[in-house]
């Protein structure tokens, strides 16, 4: 097994070694109109779910409840679902498989919609693994698609089915929000949520229940200053002459610094993060093998590194939480890197292999973090030489956000 296929192994078991969520209160409705109150896993489904997990109390067992058994259930100020029996459009979302078919393709589903403004008229959404829809409701009648579709004409040219926005139309609004603002509205949950919200508003109407997801995935994209310290040190073996050229330099310490890129899934709660963090490095030492000759050995190395790969966040309260990392580090070794015995050989230049990285670290107020991280060994020495080396370092990383 080779290392990329051996660091996306590692990265499967991180995310089910760490895949907690947290119950949160809430309740749901049976088939009969009983509301039953306790608490329900929250676990921030990207797609529309068809099951959910209730305790009664926070030190119950838990019992996993099916969509024929429930009407809707909501956990407080976080999220709302609710059944029905609706039209589910199964065209292809993907632009290799489009059809030339201008109308929706329907099958009847019975499925959880997801509430995201509640009022005289609701707007629900559905999100299955190929496609986002969303569905509109009057007066407590029937739940109706909104028609958006994307389709093939001549020559394959890609046209849109936009009879959303004539259907827009009919819902009872005001001036504001009427031909003009319908006319350039797109099929997003944002501008969607946003005339909703106007039209329940208008003529003294009001909005009794809104969701609060897309506020609080604002942000997911973030910028953070990463300097530190390393320590580290470095090996060399021979095949051939290893009382010549075998030498362990000693542990050194030394500076890091490096840009974080992060960009937090919109699901789990915003616990995953994928994250990219260029960083330049070094290491420089000497090592005498010879006291008689005073002949020695130098290792002068600096690169800039690519760690990439996969953060966890589990959260301690408000304003803190814990993350572990998994990473795979890419190393692009500078230029004057070399390894030189003295009158003997000089490497050619230094080439650097990929290794992994975890890591463990502590973050308050989105803002401030600091984080033990610890690297595989990384092999040095170009191929096809009779040598082998081995680099290994730690690190404490300092970290400021800046958004």
């Amino acid at each position: 097994m080779n290392k990329k296929t051996f660091f996306f192994l590692t990265l499967c078991c991180f995310i089910n070694s760490f895949a907690q969520n947290s119950f949160g209160k809430g309740s749901y409705v049976t088939e009969k109109d009983q509301k039953v109150e306790g608490f329900i896993k929250n676990l921030d489904w990207k797609n529309n779910p068809t099951q959910f997990e209730f305790k009664s109390s926070e030190s119950s067992k838990s019992e996993i409840l099916r969509i024929s058994t429930v009407k809707s259930f909501e956990i407080d100020d976080k999220v709302k679902y609710v059944k029905s029996k609706v039209n589910i459009d199964n065209s292809s979302t993907f632009v290799s498989s489009l059809s030339t078919e201008k109308a929706p393709i329907y099958t009847e589903e019975t499925v959880f919609l997801k509430t995201l403004v509640q009022g005289d008229t609701n707007l629900y959404e559905y999100n299955s693994a190929t496609s986002k829809l969303f569905f509109y409701q009057a007066d407590n009648g029937v739940v109706v698609p909104l028609v958006y579709k994307k389709y093939f004409i001549d020559d394959n040219k890609v046209a849109e089915n936009n009879e959303y926005r004539n259907q827009l139309k009919e819902v009872k609004t005001c001036n504001e929000v009427i031909e003009k603002e319908i006319g350039v509205l797109k099929y997003t949950t944002k501008d969607l949520t946003v005339f909703f919200t106007k039209a329940n508003s208008c003529n003294g109407g009001s909005v009794n229940y809104q969701s609060i997801t897309e506020s609080e995935k604002k942000n997911l994209f973030h910028v953070t200053l990463r300097p530190g310290v390393n320590f580290s040190s470095y090996s060399v073996e021979s095949k051939v002459m290893p009382d010549f050229y075998n030498a362990n330099f000693d542990n050194k310490t030394s500076f890091r610094f490096g840009v974080e890129a992060e960009f937090v899934l919109p699901f789990n709660n915003n616990k995953l993060a994928v994250i990219i963090e260029p960083t330049y490095q070094y290491y420089n030492a000497d090592k005498i093998l010879d006291a008689s000759t005073n002949r020695g050995v130098r290792i002068k190395y600096s690169s800039i590194e690519l760690p990439v790969g996969l953060r966890y966040y589990m959260f301690l309260d408000k304003n803190s939480k814990i993350f572990v990392n998994a990473l795979g580090v890419f190393d692009a070794v500078l230029e004057k890197s070399k390894l030189e015995y003295d009158n003997t050989f000089v490497t050619p230049g230094l080439k650097s292999s990929m290794n992994m990285a975890f890591g463990i670290g502590y973050k308050y107020a989105d803002r401030y973090n600091v984080e033990f991280r610890i690297n595989s060994k990384r092999d040095m020495l170009p191929g096809g030489t009779s040598m082998e080396s081995k680099y290994k370092n730690l690190s404490i990383i300092f970290g400021y956000t800046l958004f």
